[in-house]
Order: C-alpha cells, then sequence, then structure tokens
C-alpha cells in the first residue's frame, strides 16, 4: 500500500501522519480539547501537501484504544465519515503497541495515562501483548528486570532509569500496519477498545485522594 493516513486523539495531542508514495507527512501538536476543531483541516493540508486526494488512499489508520474517551470516539468518528464519504477501508489500531515500539526488542511494560491515578498497561514480548488492563501503578507487578514506557512518568517516578516517556504517534500506526496488516483487520463501524467505562471520579472519591 502506497498511501496511507493514520490519526489519534487518543490523549491530549492531535497525531496525524500521512504516508504518500515512501515519503511521510506528519503533525503533531498539543491541542487539550481542540481535536474535532483541527483534525479536519490537519488531514487537508497533509492531502495537500503530498499532492494527493483522499480518494487515493489505500487505508486509513486510527488510534482505537484505550485512551481518552472523548479523543477516541472523535477519532473513530472521524475516519468512519472518511472512509464512508471516500470508500476507503479503516483500520484500528491499540494506542498501546504504538507505546510498544519504544520497548527494547519491543519487550516489557507498556502503559498509558488513565487518569484517576490509573493507567491502561499491558505487558509485551516481542511486540505481542499479553491481556491489556487497568489499574493503579502500586497495583503493577514489575520484575527487577523490567523496562517501561508510556505517557505516565509522572506516576512512575521511583523508576526514573527504568522509564521510556513516550506517546502513541500516528506515523507508529502506519508502521505497525505495514508490518503485520493482518494483525489489524478492516473495521468499518471503527470499534473501539475502552478497557473500562468509568470516565471520572465521584466527588467523595476525589476528596479521598486528596487526604491521602
Amino acid at each position: 500500500m502506497t498511501h496511507l493516513l493514520a490519526l489519534d486523539c487518543s490523549n491530549y495531542n492531535l497525531s496525524v501522519a500521512l504516508l504518500s508514495e515512501q515519503r511521510l507527512y506528519r503533525y503533531h501538536q498539543t491541542v487539550k480539547q481542540g481535536h474535532s476543531d483541527l483534525a479536519l483541516s490537519v488531514i487537508a493540508d497533509l492531502l495537500q501537501q503530498a499532492n494527493i486526494a483522499l480518494q487515493q488512499l489505500d487505508a486509513i489508520l486510527f488510534g482505537k484504544g484505550p485512551g481518552a474517551f472523548t479523543g477516541l470516539r472523535i477519532a473513530a468518528g472521524i475516519v468512519t465519515g472518511l472512509g464512508t464519504a471516500a470508500a476507503i477501508p479503516v483500520h484500528g489500531i491499540c494506542t498501546l503497541d504504538a507505546i510498544a515500539l519504544n520497548l527494547p526488542q519491543e519487550s516489557g511494560i507498556a502503559v498509558l495515562d488513565a487518569r484517576m491515578q490509573e493507567v491502561y498497561v499491558a505487558r509485551y514480548q516481542n511486540g505481542q501483548a499479553a491481556n491489556i488492563s487497568v489499574c493503579s501503578p502500586a497495583q503493577l507487578q514489575l520484575q527487577p528486570e523490567d523496562v517501561l514506557a508510556g505517557d505516565a512518568a509522572n506516576l512512575f517516578s521511583d523508576l526514573p532509569q527504568r522509564f521510556i516517556s513516550c506517546e502513541p504517534l500516528a506515523e507508529n500506526y502506519i508502521q505497525l500496519f505495514q508490518r503485520s496488516p493482518e494483525r489489524y483487520p478492516r473495521s468499518d463501524s471503527a470499534d473501539l477498545l475502552y478497557v473500562r467505562d468509568k470516565v471520572a471520579l465521584t466527588t467523595a472519591e476525589q476528596q479521598e485522594q486528596h487526604r491521602a
């Protein structure tokens, strides 16, 4: 496949990448809550830079989670709309798979900030993940040799030498899909990987956390 578009809105960043004729065009900026306002214009700009039309894309890739609920839904809505309008297949890719690319030999523990003092986590061995879960950092069963990677360094301040700070990048999805397209099947409904269904602490839980 020579033309691939990838989108990630799973955290505070908007990450977009376009592969066209072996050249990579990319955009990655912190936007807080501005994903929906900027994503389409960024995609249009990258297509213009590459001098191709939306209809020339071979596939659209997106970060399906885990991650921020609103951001995941925004990404799913955008790629579904573009894919349907231009008859382009859509493929969801796990955000933790992108994080795992930063681990030595893609082996170790990938984590993403799940808010509420918890992380989404999966242990990887040569790029293959065991089950994905959500827990507090204290609940992780770490081995002395474990290396961690992700965007939650502030929650692992006691492990500075073992933590690789990184975030899911849209170009990571292109790399993963090119390497193993069969691992990421077509998903026209843009199914999401939430892992949990609780999005915020209750008032009582917030007060208890402040007291701790």
